[in-house]
């Protein structure tokens, strides 16, 4: 007698929690333990700071976004009204989103504190909302999962510890400190493998993902010549030379040529 289509996908999913139960338990919650030690930040003059604005675009052409496929998990696909656009590469009226933006070169030797405020990254819908976001090292990073779905949220980075928990819960959330400065970390989750997000982690506060728009801003910069960087997770990384004045803004617009 052959197993009915939900069936399948009741026990492929039972599957896919227990691979990450087993994962997570390999693996360990990594992502540097637990909040850092008091920092001594540099003397900020506030008087003097200035604001980086950044201006992202794509040239040319981009065809449509294809949609996400969560015919695998019903309940995810009955979370969502509408087909759900691939946030991969989102263009709207040559305006870039979810670019990552942040000064590389030029601070020296100043060191900043993370923020006590956490950057939340939820899950619903079976889609990590935010797709990009920026953390500084040693800054709370929550995970929350508002879904009645199970998901274990995996993080690779390159050069930090590696994370890896499930979260079978909804409502449930878990906190982790990153302890290494990189770009970007992908985060993943094994039992619905479309579940895709990008971080950034600085030393610094001055980073900024661009909304549909093409935009974000720094601010509170202090005055001095920098590297600014932006990075897409299709398009890959640019930089510029600005200088910033004391009290200054600068603007700097970066373009890619469409895939």
């Amino acid at each position: 007698m052959s197993m009915r289509d939900g069936e399948r996908a009741d026990v492929w999913r039972a599957g896919g929690v227990i691979v990450a139960m087993m994962a997570s338990l390999l693996l360990g919650c990594g992502g540097g333990g637990g909040p850092p030690s008091d920092v001594v930040p540099t003397p900020l003059d506030l008087s003097t700071t200035g604001t980086i604005s950044a201006d992202v675009s794509v040239d040319g052409a981009v065809a449509p976004p294809q949609m996400v496929n969560m015919r695998s998990t019903p309940a995810c696909a009955a979370a969502h009204r509408e087909p759900v656009p691939d946030p991969s590469l989102r263009v709207r009226d040559g305006k870039l989103a979810n670019a990552l933006v942040w000064i590389k070169d030029g601070l020296g030797d100043r060191v900043f504190a993370p923020p006590k405020d956490p950057v939340v990254m939820d899950q619903q819908g079976c889609m990590y909302v935010p797709h990009v976001a920026g953390v500084m090292v040693g800054q709370p990073l929550e995970f929350v999962n508002s879904d009645p779905e199970a998901h274990n949220v995996h993080g690779k980075p390159s050069l930090g510890k590696g994370w890896n928990f499930i979260m079978s819960r909804p409502g449930s959330s878990r906190t982790l400190y990153l302890d290494k400065a990189e770009v970007p970390v992908p985060v993943g989750c094994d039992i619905h493998p479309w579940m895709q997000a990008f971080l950034g982690v600085f030393m610094h506060p001055y980073h900024g993902v661009t909304s549909d728009d093409g935009t974000t801003t720094l601010a509170n910069v202090p005055p001095g010549d920098y590297v600014v960087a932006v990075w897409h997770e299709k398009l890959g990384t640019k930089e510029q030379s600005v200088t910033l004045e004391p009290s200054g803004t600068v603007s700097v617009r970066f373009a890619y040529d469409a895939p």
